[in-house]
């Protein structure tokens, strides 16, 4: 149950800076980073620091942050970063989507375990719309902007819909195909639907419309699969023991390759528009059109797409022995080191191929725009120290960064 709170003191107040502090900034798109650039001799402070009892997750939307707590979800205007609301929730709700004049939670009621996705008005906290037996598809953040994606709570209800995030209407709705995947990486949210004669459907998430058609050659068995770009990727299983997998090109439906020994050397997945493959502290880059070895790279993991013909490569914890090491750029056909970057870390996506960095710095964390076209990074503010990289987002008005806190700098 949710109940509206308005004026209560559940939720962080919010401790300003000067008002000569509130400026800067720019917005979302994900890749990584280089060594500092000119910034500014005194970096600005957060225009707002808001304090709160475990926060667990943000979204923004227009002029509003709106912060998921322990016990509670509250809604502050910027500038200046005022309450303007919050909601006692039970612990372990998910704060889903902030968008469409709407706040969307997926919550569980602890006496009777139901699953509920609840939206609330994004401007007073009020209760518009309740789905009680449904949960999101989707991590958080993620699918189109107007439409939840949803399933039934229930292992046996294999149904698929998209809710309406303003009024929790069912836009559309999809039965239980034989393997299906929701996928987010291509550019847009989609769905796949694979039939066991050999029919790869893909929805538009928005409006579950079919997009692309495909029909599959020699498909046989498949227990899962994932798709990037033009090729996709199949899994085989018997109970948890990865048999084997394959590779399909989606322009023909032809099968390129098959390979029957993934399980002893890791199994592979899609790390931008290759294929991985390997073990902790290990990773080999394999060519999706051929199932061939291109490279394998060791103490670097997290490998992911840079730009064409690079991938980005980091560590997974600073490297306590060297902390100036932090991540590099890979020649994608080599494995040739091309770029190093030192010791930022990459928190999230800005537009205009540029990545939000922060830095290691024991005593403060600088945070930093990186343009990816020239490898600078303008220092944009200082905060206090994060023990570890933060989770921060960016919009037009706004970047804000929290770990315990939530350190805002406005536009």
């Amino acid at each position: 149950m949710i109940d509206l709170d308005v004026s209560g003191p559940v939720g962080p107040a919010p401790v300003q800076a000067p008002p000569s502090r509130r400026r800067w900034w720019l917005l979302g798109l994900l890749v990584v980073l280089l060594l500092p650039g000119d910034g500014p001799a005194v970096p600005p402070a957060p225009s707002v620091v808001l304090e709160g009892d475990g926060i667990g997750d943000m979204r923004a939307d227009g002029d509003a942050l709106f912060l998921l707590m322990r016990t509670a979800v509250a809604a502050y205007r910027m500038p200046g970063g005022a309450r303007r609301w919050s909601v006692p929730v039970e612990p372990g709700a998910q704060l889903l989507a902030a968008s469409q004049g709407r706040v969307v939670l997926s919550v569980v009621e602890p006496a009777t375990g139901t699953a509920s996705l609840v939206g609330l008005d994004a401007a007073t906290g009020a209760q518009v719309w309740r789905r009680d037996g449904y949960v999101p598809s989707l991590p958080s953040g993620d699918g189109p902007p107007a439409v939840l994606i949803a399933r039934a709570d229930s292992a046996i209800d294999g149904r698929l819909l998209g809710l309406d995030i303003g009024t929790g209407a069912v836009r559309w709705e999809l039965g239980t195909p034989a393997v299906r995947r929701v996928l987010t990486d291509n550019g847009r949210p989609e769905i796949a639907d694979l039939d066991p004669g050999g029919t790869l459907l893909i929805r538009d998430a928005g409006s579950a419309a079919v997009v692309r058609t495909v029909a599959l050659s020699d498909l046989g068995t498949v227990d899962g699969f994932d798709i990037s770009g033009d090729r996709l990727l199949v899994y085989r299983f018997e109970r948890t023991t990865l048999l084997d997998t394959a590779v399909f090109d989606l322009t023909t439906g032809r099968r390129l390759w098959q390979h029957t020994d993934m399980a002893a050397a890791g199994g592979l997945w899609w790390c931008g528009t290759v294929l991985c493959t390997g073990s902790v502290g290990r990773t080999t880059v394999v060519d999706p059109d051929t199932g061939d070895e291109r490279w394998s790279v060791s103490g670097w993991t997290h490998l992911g797409p840079f730009d064409a013909g690079h991938m980005w490569a980091t560590e997974p914890t600073p490297n306590a022995a060297d902390p100036s090491l932090g991540a590099v750029v890979l020649d994608a056909a080599t494995g040739r080191v091309v770029r190093r970057f030192g010791a930022w870390d990459v928190v999230a996506a800005l537009p205009g191929r540029a990545a939000l960095v922060t830095d290691r710095n024991p005593g403060g964390s600088l945070v930093g725009r990186l343009d990816l076209a020239t490898g600078a990074v303008t220092v944009l503010g200082r905060a206090e120290h994060w023990p570890a990289p933060p989770q921060c987002l960016a919009t037009a008005r706004l970047v804000a960064c929290h770990r315990e806190r939530v350190s805002v700098w406005l536009l």
